[in-house]
């Protein structure tokens, strides 16, 4: 079994997964036009062709990014798989750049478990104006906050002219 980027062949066994959890509330649910637009936020565990867990990683910022849609098939459940994708995940957040990496979960022991930090939710503001503010069940969310941090912040310094620099105009 592997970890490996999602492809667009990947996106019907996402979405029957995401379904599958988004029944008992588990997940929120997303359509398939929505996974197969964005399939190059997923990873997924693969078994051959089978895939048997997924994961994806939503940008919000040059720093900072959602871990969503982690789902192991019913069957494979129980063997680590959820822990396995969540660390690809956390790997590929560092190759992006992220500073810091985000959830919004019905299971925050999972992410404790594995350094994650508990915050309330509403202190997530980045994910409180794009999805919770037009979501159905925000008056009723049971959902948990959890961050970590993946890798240290960028600074960006403003590119300034100094009194020795030359400039062009056209």
């Amino acid at each position: 079994m592997r970890t490996r980027r999602a492809r667009a062949a990947d996106a019907e066994p996402i979405a029957r997964l995401v379904e599958f959890y988004a029944a008992s509330g588990a997940l929120l649910p997303r359509s398939r036009e929505e996974i197969l637009t964005g399939i190059e936020k997923f990873l997924v565990l693969a078994d051959g062709e089978r895939v048997a867990g997924c994961l994806a990683l939503e940008r919000y910022s040059a720093d900072l990014a959602e871990i969503r849609s982690v789902a192991v098939d019913p069957e494979w459940r129980g063997r680590g798989l959820g822990a396995r994708l969540l660390r690809a995940g956390m790997l590929e957040a560092r190759r992006r750049g992220y500073a810091r990496v985000f959830a919004v979960t019905r299971s925050p022991e999972f992410f404790l478990r594995r350094g994650f930090q508990a915050i309330g939710r509403h202190a997530l503001a980045e994910k409180i104006e794009r999805d919770c503010a037009v979501c159905p069940r925000a008056k009723d969310c049971s959902l948990t906050g959890v961050v970590t941090q993946v890798a240290e912040r960028r600074v960006n310094f403003p590119l300034a002219a100094t009194n020795n620099e030359t400039r062009v105009t056209a």
